[in-house]
């Protein structure tokens, strides 16, 4: 009597917008970064239930793996090469920890300054 250790019982399949939830929070323990603001288009369709996440651009390619570009504004004072990477690293381990994708990898795009932060 055969016995298979492995029981296939499908697939599972994680939307991009979960995808985009998950770097959404990985950015908001990091101090002096944030996504970019939300438009008033993007504002309006969450009032009607539909989640945007501007700055957040996701890409499979043909092999399956994902290249995320992730748009944000820094703080004023921050050094920018320091929290992008901060920001690449704590995206890469919550993506990993969640979920089972291959990152091919992750671009910073720094927008702009936020200078309401400086005392």
């Amino acid at each position: 009597m055969k016995q298979d250790d492995k029981l296939d019982c499908g697939s599972v399949q994680v939307h991009k917008k979960v995808l985009a939830e998950l770097v959404q929070s990985a950015l908001e323990g990091i101090e002096g970064i944030s996504l970019v603001h939300k438009n008033m288009g993007d504002r309006l369709s969450e009032l009607f239930g539909q989640r945007k996440f501007p700055g957040i651009h996701i890409r499979l390619d043909d092999n399956g793996d994902i290249s995320l570009e992730v748009k944000v504004t820094v703080r004023y004072g921050i050094n920018i090469p320091d929290v992008a990477r901060q920001a690449q690293e704590a995206i890469k381990s919550a993506l990993e920890k969640a979920v089972d994708v291959r990152l091919k990898n992750i671009n910073i795009n720094v927008q702009g300054m936020d200078k309401r932060g400086e005392g």
